[in-house]
């Protein structure tokens, strides 16, 4: 079959990093598959699969929003697409005018991602217009179902690729300091603002750590200052993000994952990554997320919400060095049983079949949707270098008419 996988961009952030593990496991069946970049990177094609291509459908410098979408309306249709996979981690600029014009031949499915609602809002606005819709975790799929009752919601088992069997082995054992590591975005829901008080309250106990943040985002100054401020600097540095084997070796290189998100978690890759090494994670309890990526007292722990003891206590219980031992085996062992490509690539060829087979016909031909046709005024119309120069202008002109008024 002929697939598109269409994300934001290709990079190192989770829904892109999930959007080229989908692409290659479609690929690994013999699909034909190409990933649709709606932002080009540097070195975007670096991350992918040789089995997969590549093309960013952005929009060009001197092109206008209605000549980009007229654009892509017209890829689409040309290329006859036996499959679109569309990624709603974060809106592709321009498209959704996109969906109401791909042929009826052209199955679409929207993957969500993430539990919050500018997620699921495109798939539930859409729902005219797709197939049958993917999740990635048990509360993804209870909550879409539950706001589209009558539509196919289906939930797939996400691989990850895993490390080999002798790097594992070859882990950093059990020591003293724990090493911590956090791995992700530092940014609000992320509530990143918790991992000084948890190494705090580590020292307080008596309970000797260090922790390696490994991330970027707008909190990070805010959270280097608080981490000065709680006197728990000497007991942290800082990573930036690395490549996945760079990851790999920081994550076997740690005892303890921490995962202090609250909300809006599909999934957590990093979780699954740091299982599959060997790095017991300590996580917030997210029910249908976290307690599906972790098997709670075998693989990792869970803590609290938005509480630095019970995170403490939680890391107190593997500084016993056999019961570290025990879950970071078994650990090693559900990851590379369960979240594997292989696992990703049968969930995915499933569905592909059943596409072909007319399972999860459309609720009507697009070209009856209700949904309105893409309507372009005079601002559509502009080129995309010329946008700022005529915002100012008109602010401009705004301001001497307020002015005439007077």
């Amino acid at each position: 079959m002929k697939i598109a996988v269409c994300v934001v961009a290709v990079g190192l952030d989770g829904s892109a990093t999930a959007a080229g593990l989908y692409a290659e496991a479609m690929a690994m069946r013999g699909h034909h598959v190409t990933l649709l970049a709606a932002s080009p990177r540097r070195l975007a094609t670096a991350a992918l699969a040789p089995s997969v291509s590549y093309h960013c459908i952005g929009q060009r410098t001197w092109e206008s929003k209605a000549k980009h979408i007229r654009r892509m309306i017209a890829f689409f249709q040309t290329e006859k697409f036996d499959a679109a996979f569309l990624s709603t981690g974060m809106p592709i600029p321009h498209f959704q005018p996109v969906l109401r014009e791909l042929p009826d031949a052209t199955a679409l499915v929207p993957v969500i991602l993430g539990d919050r609602d500018h997620v699921y809002d495109p798939a539930v606005q859409s729902v005219s217009l797709w197939n049958a819709a993917l999740t990635i975790s048990p509360r993804l799929q209870n909550t879409l179902a539950a706001r589209l009752p009558d539509r196919p919601v289906r939930m797939f088992t996400h691989g990850i690729h895993l490390p080999q069997k002798n790097a594992v082995a070859a882990r950093t054992p059990h020591t003293t300091p724990l090493r911590l590591l956090y791995v992700g975005r530092l940014f609000g829901r992320k509530n990143v603002h918790m991992l000084p008080k948890i190494v705090h309250a580590c020292t307080r106990h008596g309970l000797p750590v260090e922790l390696t943040i490994c991330g970027y985002g707008l909190d990070r100054p805010a959270l280097e200052q608080q981490i000065r401020s709680s006197g728990v600097g000497h007991l942290v540095r800082f990573l930036e993000i690395p490549q996945q084997a760079d990851l790999y070796r920081e994550l076997r290189a740690h005892h303890v994952s921490l995962f202090t998100s609250t909300i809006g978690e599909g999934l957590g890759l990093v979780l699954l990554e740091a299982q599959a090494n060997g790095c017991v994670p300590v996580a917030t309890r997210i029910d249908g997320v976290t307690d599906y990526a972790i098997a709670e007292n075998e693989t990792g722990l869970l803590a609290q919400d938005g509480d630095a003891e019970s995170f403490a206590d939680q890391i107190a219980a593997l500084a016993d060095t056999s019961r570290w031992q025990r879950m970071s085996a078994a650990a090693i062992k559900r990851t590379h049983a369960t979240f594997t490509m292989d696992a990703m690539s049968r969930d995915f060829e499933d569905l592909l079949q059943a596409l072909a087979r007319g399972e999860y016909p459309l609720p009507t031909p697009r070209s009856h949707s209700t949904m309105p046709r893409a309507q372009f005024d005079a601002w559509a119309r502009i080129p995309k270098i010329l946008l700022p120069a005529a915002s100012l202008v008109e602010r401009i002109r705004r301001r001497m008419r307020s002015s005439s008024q007077r």
